[in-house]
């Protein structure tokens, strides 16, 4: 069960399971006793949360800036406070800052030992002081955490000697400050003595798209404490002007002040906000400068006038040149783009293009290609295959077939599954006996399953040749172009064929001459009950596929002969629904992305 908190001006409830209860505003966010109390009488283990940071909308200048340029960029610093969930944390969870100062509120652990016997957790009262037995009351207001341990022992000290002593804050007191002007959400909060500016700007999720980002003030009565500028942080990681919150302090977030745009070839686009007169060097090291494509290449910083880029500056995309644009101001309103045109992305010309060769080939190994040259070419070139070698079956695998083929195959999935989906609900609806719809769901279940195995199968990016036959020679090679990454694989002639699928004994059977489908078929114990008999598939060692679809209505696949190497694959009755009907079975699909007999191998394991 979660808690969560809504604030409504100076008021904050939680909401537990949508119902709205009580909680004291002095307990939230704070990591005071009695909130965590108070969190375990509604719903053990559970913590106070506030509601997820409010995601400031785009400002007027931000959607100017989109119409104006057709990009979206965003005001700097503004992701900081994106988010981010302000939570109750018990104190035990963070370290007392050893500058934090005592003051009335705050709980104290003290242990002491020797000739004196001290064991007590106090808290100090409202005139900052507290109780030791057998000593009396003892003022600490005003001590920072670092001096508390030396001030109490030097107290203790005036009564006995010869001691040891100890002391921990237990618990911090709540303070209650006020966020106002141009915040995401300005209100009263109640933060932990220990909270400052930071902590309090991310409570209230920081300025809105009309707040400043650096002329942040925090007023203690009627002086401004400090100004804080949140670039300070965010470019320098400089928090100096952060300052300790007290209670009663007023948090004010001014509006924002000139806008300027930076897109382009920059490390990180957005909309800065100016401060005084700042330079284009200033605004592109807010950016974190040029961004590394352009590195070693001439950046062109242009600006927006009159609906127009103007060039104001050309130079290297090096750290050292930015000091020139040092002198170029920037303005209200102003649109700076930087453009570097050599680190435009431009698809690489290799000059040199290669190819690798392995299996049952005279010489192997990784060898350039010459310009146009063919795979007969280039298997004439390297002597030719040995005489283990099975031409017919040989694999010329591409990369970019491979990527097609898996988006294909994803694709496939993809609708399949949808498909599964679509269908089941109507299935159901129509069945009324439990034994019907018992083996409804488990057909469903099955076909469910047989689609995550479908994820499972890797394209190859095989190229079928279309080969003669088992006897096929380097001159019956295809004129297929090599290309740059192509991979060329010779295998050994096998002496086998494998039957996969829905047969009783799926298994390697030996090659004879003269064997059929039908013969392979009956040596691994014929089809079982669950086969499709009529979408009996045989994928050749070459790639290709044969069916009853392709042999012709005079003939049928079991008539087949078969090569070495050929799978012979049974695929078990699927239903046929809309889109699956054109496919006929998922093997179907394998074969049309040149899958071959390895994808059908990972839907039976």
């Amino acid at each position: 069960m979660s808690i969560l908190a809504t604030q409504q001006g100076n008021t904050s409830r939680p909401t537990i399971n949508n119902q709205r209860v009580d909680v004291p505003r002095s307990l939230l966010g704070t990591g005071i006793p009695g909130a965590q109390e108070r969190a375990g009488a509604l719903g053990a283990g559970n913590a106070l949360q506030m509601p997820r940071q409010v995601v400031a909308k785009p400002g007027p200048f931000e959607t100017y800036v989109e119409s104006v340029t057709g990009k979206e960029l965003k005001i700097f610093g503004r992701s900081l406070f994106e988010d981010v969930p302000t939570t109750f944390a018990p104190l035990e969870m963070a370290q007392v800052n050893p500058d934090y100062v005592i003051g009335p509120g705050d709980g104290l652990q003290i242990r002491g030992w020797g000739m004196v016997d001290i064991d007590v957790d106090v808290t100090v009262d409202r005139n900052g002081s507290v109780t030791i037995p057998r000593v009396g009351n003892v003022k600490v207001a005003g001590v920072k955490y670092r001096d508390l341990q030396g001030y109490l022992t030097k107290a203790v000290a005036r009564v006995f000697n010869n001691f040891e002593l100890t002391v921990s804050v237990s618990q911090t007191r709540a303070l209650q400050i006020y966020v106002v002007g141009h915040a995401v959400r300005p209100g009263t909060y109640t933060l932990s003595a220990m909270s400052t500016l930071l902590n309090a700007l991310f409570t209230s999720g920081g300025p809105d798209a009309s707040g400043s980002m650096r002329r942040i003030q925090l007023k203690r009565g009627n002086e401004v404490v400090t100004i804080f500028d949140m670039y300070d942080m965010l470019v320098k990681g400089d928090k100096t002007k952060d300052a300790q919150l007290r209670d009663g302090d007023v948090i004010y977030i001014p509006e924002v002040g000139p806008m300027m745009a930076l897109n382009g070839n920059v490390k990180q686009p957005a909309i800065f906000e100016l401060t005084g007169s700042s330079s284009l060097a200033d605004v592109i090291g807010w950016a974190g400068g040029f961004d590394s494509s352009t590195e070693g290449k001439s950046v062109i910083v242009e600006k927006s006038v009159a609906n127009a880029y103007h060039t104001v500056a050309e130079l290297p995309a090096e750290k050292g040149a930015l000091s020139r644009l040092g002198a170029i101001p920037v303005g209200a309103t102003d649109i700076v783009r930087v453009f570097a045109p050599g680190a435009i992305p431009v698809q690489i010309q290799s000059q040199h293009e290669f190819v690798r060769v392995s299996g049952e080939i005279k010489n192997g190994g990784v060898f350039e290609i010459r310009p146009g040259e063919t795979l007969r070419e280039l298997i004439s070139r390297l002597g030719g295959v040995s005489e283990n070698g099975y031409l017919f079956a040989i694999e010329l695998q591409r990369d970019s077939v491979r990527r097609s083929q898996q988006a294909r195959l994803t694709e496939a999935t993809e609708r399949f599954e949808h498909e599964i989906d679509a269908t089941a609900a109507d299935r159901l609806s129509h069945a009324t006996d439990p034994g019907n719809i018992a083996a409804i769901n488990a057909d469903i279940e099955r076909q469910r399953r047989l689609a995550e195995r479908m994820r499972d199968v890797k394209a190859k990016g095989r190229i079928v040749l279309e080969l003669g036959g088992i006897n096929a020679q380097i001159k019956d090679l295809p004129d297929v172009q090599l290309q740059d990454g192509d991979s060329v694989f010779i295998p050994r002639k096998p002496g086998t064929v494998d039957v996969i699928g829905a047969v009783f004994q799926q298994s390697a059977i030996i090659y004879r001459p003269n064997r059929t489908v039908s013969d392979y078929l009956s040596m691994a114990g014929g089809p079982t009950a669950d086969a499709d008999k009529g979408e009996i598939y045989l994928i050749r060692a070459d790639g290709s596929a044969t069916s009853t679809h392709t042999t012709g209505w005079l003939s049928s696949i079991n008539s087949a002969a078969v090569n070495p190497g050929d799978a012979i694959i049974v695929p078990e009755k699927v239903n046929r629904n809309t889109w699956t009907q054109s496919f006929k079975e998922w093997t179907t699909i394998l074969y049309q992305f040149g899958l071959g007999a390895a994808g059908l191998k990972v839907l039976k394991d």
